[in-house]
């Protein structure tokens, strides 16, 4: 059986490195108005950052080794883990979209979406690991919460919400 640890560093690490390099190598080609690159630019660059934080936050929630299924001491399934099952990858596949968009790279788009099929087969390898490991209970979760789109619930946008007293 292929474990996920190898994958999950090659479309993490290879994966980026290979969007940085061809956005970079082909920056500014998206066939758009300069007004609106810029626009584009600071969009990305701003959704990148955030991303970028927002994955860095997910984990550092982790275990200091966290490669195999047994190294997590718990299902993580509350906070971003409520809104999809694989929120670390989305914030990061997010981010490899707005590293393309930032740098207004028509090239590191098409990149980007070609390697959308690695995270996909990643996510597949690396969910078998957690059925075999976690059983029902994983299976459980994966009934209630989308794989790697991150679902918004009334309860969690509501959550801390009071009513007014009339």
């Amino acid at each position: 059986m292929v474990r996920s640890t190898l994958i999950r560093k090659l479309v993490t690490g290879l994966g980026t490195a290979l969007i940085i390099a061809v956005s970079l190598l082909t920056a500014d080609t998206l066939p758009v108005y300069d007004l609106f690159k810029i626009i584009i630019s600071v969009f990305g660059a701003t959704v990148l950052y955030v991303s970028v934080a927002l994955a860095s936050a997910i984990h550092r929630s982790y275990p200091m080794r966290h490669d195999r299924p047994k190294d997590m001491e718990k299902l993580y399934t509350e906070g971003p883990y409520e809104l999809c099952r694989h929120p670390f990858y989305f914030f990061i596949l997010l981010a490899q979209f707005m590293i393309s968009l930032t740098l207004a790279s028509l090239m590191g788009l098409f990149v980007t979406i070609a390697l959308i099929p690695t995270w996909l087969f990643l996510i597949k390898i690396e969910e078998r690991e957690l059925i075999e490991y976690w059983g029902e209970k994983y299976l459980d979760y994966m009934k209630n919460t989308p794989t790697l789109i991150p679902r918004l619930k009334s309860k969690l946008i509501i959550k801390n919400v009071k009513p007014r007293n009339s």
